[in-house]
């Protein structure tokens, strides 16, 4: 043991306690306890995020594009495909009208259904929500499926053609 100059014992302190060891475990676990949780959700919820706003920034062009145009325009929901398109109203009945905007949803995001108040429910096929020439647009919900099951609901508001998103599955009846 080694001494001082006055001859008493010095005791060297190389380690940490057991209670020093414990308090910090203690306190990374309650940080990772509450960051870990946002982190895994913040992952699952960015693409869902991401469709959100790809399907309202083609729903504003439709509008404009209708407004601009004076012409009618239709949403077009692919759910089979998960992609959503513009397209105008075909000058003869017959013709199949080409897409002018066409966005695909990101990966692992889906359409699962869309609800209007002047169409049935669909789950499968696709849907098209009308854009009239004044930009009134139909009203209408489209739910997404992300991964790990979590569900977006995206509420068209009729005439403003707003969209009102919701993170969670929001029941909507029409009748």
């Amino acid at each position: 043991m080694p001494t001082s100059g006055t001859g008493t014992v010095r005791r060297f302190s190389n380690g940490f306690t057991l209670l020093e060891l414990v308090i910090v475990l203690v306190i990374i676990g309650i940080s990772l306890g509450y960051v870990g949780p946002r982190l895994f959700t913040g992952f699952s919820s960015s693409n869902l995020d991401k469709a959100s706003r790809d399907i309202m920034a083609v729903i504003q062009f439709a509008r404009s594009t209708a407004l601009t145009q004076h012409k009618t325009h239709y949403l077009h929901f692919d759910i089979d495909q998960s992609w959503v398109g513009v397209y105008p109203l075909p000058e003869t009945s017959g013709i199949v009208p080409e897409m002018i905007i066409q966005r695909e949803l990101p990966k692992g995001v889906s359409i699962t259904g869309i609800k209007s108040p002047y169409q049935n429910e669909k789950e499968q096929g696709s849907m098209d929500l009308k854009v009239t020439p004044e930009g009134i647009v139909e009203q209408g919900v489209i739910y997404l499926e992300g991964s790990f099951g979590k569900i977006y609901t995206l509420m068209i508001k009729p005439f403003s053609g707003a969209v009102r998103v919701y993170d969670r599955l929001v029941g909507v009846t029409y009748g």
